[in-house]
């Protein structure tokens, strides 16, 4: 059913912009990575994910949605012992969320320092349900 809505739609696979329609794969490290060309690094956020999920026995493989936000982000190192023990709202907010999926507050999706990478929330499209594959 998913898959007729979102053909139907026509899923985004170039650079993704707000009001697109994006699907997103379960990768080996337990997040939500985007399908699609040339444009990497774009996850599935963490609120997006408990949209989906939440209400299933097992995590869907993966997940179709309607681009709402996306937000930039760059990875950055490891901040010293010293005083640096005052985050900043934003990302602090952000990261603290983003700890679900990730053992890293400054790194959740093991990428390299200074790497660009975008966190995508989504909305389900309409007259659409999730459906997860029956157990193998």
């Amino acid at each position: 059913m998913i898959l007729l809505q979102a053909n139907k739609e026509k899923i985004s696979f170039g650079r993704l912009e707000v009001h697109e329609i994006a699907a997103f794969v379960l990768n080996s490290a337990g997040n939500y990575e985007t399908i699609n060309r040339h444009c990497p690094y774009y996850y599935l956020s963490a609120e997006s994910v408990a949209l989906f999920a939440d209400h299933l026995p097992t995590r869907p493989s993966y997940i179709v949605g309607q681009i709402v936000h996306i937000e930039r982000q760059t990875v950055k190192s490891l901040p010293s012992t010293s005083n640096r023990d005052i985050p900043t709202p934003t990302l602090d907010t952000e990261t603290s969320r983003l700890i679900l999926n990730s053992g890293s507050t400054s790194n959740p999706y093991g990428l390299p320092v200074g790497c660009e990478y975008f966190v995508v929330t989504v909305a389900m499209l309409p007259n659409t349900s999730v459906v997860t594959p029956p157990p193998s």
